[in-house]
């Protein structure tokens, strides 16, 4: 089983080392690495460059976003399975393919793990249902996609922060999601996305989430993000 890691960047020289250490250490060997810059200006060609002979595909050209330049990856992968990888993110340790190649044995099937988000150390979510998922999305860190399911379908780049969510929200009910019980990578959580606004998702959330997951999951969206606005209220206080 082949697994592809996508990473794209932009500016991310601070960063970008990390991540690409963390992927090409991994003790499992059947990796196909593939790194879609931007076209950067500060440096972080020439620390991809530096660890050419592990990269399989670099594209380095301007996009229109993270979802356009995720969807430039897809279409050069040809693992079995997907994974996502930021700029700012790391794999949780060496080994982390190695133990899960042994439990991914449906082609046909999504894979997700947990990640822990920095800085807080805090392990996000876990396992995932319906309702749970009315209130949120999987981490794309912990997320194995089996590359059919982008075949008649990738990430909707009119959504600028939450692409991931809406393509996962339409997979929902015709791909079986399988919770595997490990951490899969560290999520820095001030990355670009937790400073961003997707005005397009903002206006279409309530209408996704009944056309894909129904009334139920969407109460338990506003009572969740309602008793969280509360806490953060008095919190301030």
């Amino acid at each position: 089983m082949k697994i592809t890691v996508i990473t794209v960047c932009y500016n991310a020289a601070q960063t970008i080392e990390q991540t690409i250490l963390s992927v090409i250490h991994q003790t499992y060997s059947q990796i196909e690495y593939i790194i879609v810059d931007g076209a950067s200006t500060d440096g972080t060609l020439d620390i991809i460059q530096k660890y050419q002979q592990y990269i399989a595909c670099l594209i380095s050209e301007p996009d229109s976003g993270v979802y356009d330049a995720m969807n430039k990856g897809i279409r050069y992968a040809s693992g079995d399975f997907i994974l996502f990888l930021g700029a700012d993110d790391i794999l949780y340790n060496n080994t982390v393919f190695q133990n899960l190649a042994a439990k991914m044995i449906d082609m046909n099937v999504v894979y997700y793990g947990n990640v822990i988000q920095l800085p807080s150390q805090k392990r996000y979510w876990g396992k995932f249902n319906k309702y749970k998922f009315g209130m949120g999305n999987i981490c794309h860190q912990s997320i194995f996609y089996p590359r059919q399911v982008f075949n008649h379908d990738l990430f909707d780049t009119k959504y600028t922060v939450y692409a991931d969510y809406v393509f996962n929200l339409r997979l929902y009910n015709t791909v079986r999601f399988v919770y595997i019980g490990e951490v899969i990578a560290y999520f820095d959580v001030r990355g670009i996305s937790s400073r961003s606004v997707d005005v397009n998702f903002n206006k279409d959330k309530y209408r996704l989430i009944i056309n894909y997951l129904g009334y139920v999951p969407l109460f338990c969206r506003g009572l969740y993000h309602g008793l969280v606005f509360l806490r953060n209220f008095f919190l301030r206080k």
